[in-house]
């Protein structure tokens, strides 16, 4: 049976329980599945793993039935079905953290954790751009006060340390040179790692414009009303758009800062029906 452990995603954990008993027993169906765990919806089983119904705690011990998880096991199934239904931010980092302190000897547990902690700080982006273009020969307190705002020496070794690790950037005689590393993490710990990062990344843009002269930035917003499809053409201008930057910076010789730009593109009203207008 699969390792419960090895799973950020209670579906594809409970998908892959099915098939691995399928295999060992052909007569097993989704609805055998159901009916040994006591549900009477003949569907409920392929419906939780289409992700159309979810667990409730009733249904996740009526499911263990089947599942037969026992101790730390059944407490993980149910942290990572508490981590995957959470609604906020700061609940799904909070069993996000929870779901690392099991099995920390799991060496896919020590990477997943190291790429989480890679997108959770803003400034290790801004590390790997320093790096590459500073010659700041160890000397961390100064890499750490070129970043704005400046963070301490240790944290600027940390990060150093933290992308040597993740293959992110290498060390060739006494320089440092990015790679073309890309770090894969699964949907679920990409998704809340990406989200934390936007909102660090907002929560500078909005002291940015206390801390930086307005000669060296640009921050602007428009309110527009749109139809679904204008909606949609906004979304591609931004991305030809954030391209089109990308090219720019791929070209420069001579870097003499490092920037951060960002995109929020997102709704400030609910949908207006023809009987509102």
């Amino acid at each position: 049976m699969p390792n419960i452990y090895n799973y950020l995603n209670y579906r594809e954990y409970l998908e892959d329980f099915y098939i691995e008993r399928k295999k060992a027993d052909s007569s097993f169906s989704y609805r055998v599945f159901a009916e040994k765990a006591g549900f009477k919806s003949k569907s409920f089983i392929k419906l939780v793993i289409d992700g159309r119904k979810n667990l409730s705690k009733a249904s996740i011990t009526k499911i263990n039935r089947v599942l037969k998880l026992k101790g730390k096991s059944f407490s993980y199934f149910c942290d990572i079905i508490a981590f995957n239904h959470a609604k906020n931010l700061s609940v799904r980092n909070r069993y996000f953290q929870k779901l690392l302190q099991y099995n920390q000897r799991n060496r896919a547990k020590i990477v997943l954790a190291r790429q989480y902690d890679f997108y959770q700080k803003w400034y290790h982006n801004t590390i790997r751009e320093l790096v590459v273009h500073v010659d700041f020969n160890e000397d961390y307190a100064k890499l750490g006060k070129m970043v704005k705002p400046p963070i301490s020496a240790r944290k600027a070794r940390q990060s150093v340390k933290l992308l040597l690790k993740l293959g992110l950037i290498k060390k060739v005689g006494t320089k440092y040179v990015q790679t073309d590393t890309i770090i894969t993490t699964g949907n679920e710990v990409k998704s809340l790692a990406v989200q934390n990062f936007h909102v660090q990344n907002m929560m500078l843009a909005a002291e940015s414009i206390d801390t930086v002269p307005r000669s060296q930035r640009d921050i602007s917003c428009l309110v527009v009303g749109l139809s679904n499809e204008g909606m949609e053409q906004y979304k591609q201008e931004i991305q030809k758009f954030r391209k089109k930057l990308l090219e720019i910076a791929e070209k420069e010789k001579e870097v003499q800062r490092v920037y951060h730009v960002n995109f929020q593109f997102f709704p400030m009203s609910e949908v207006i029906d023809e009987a509102d207008k």
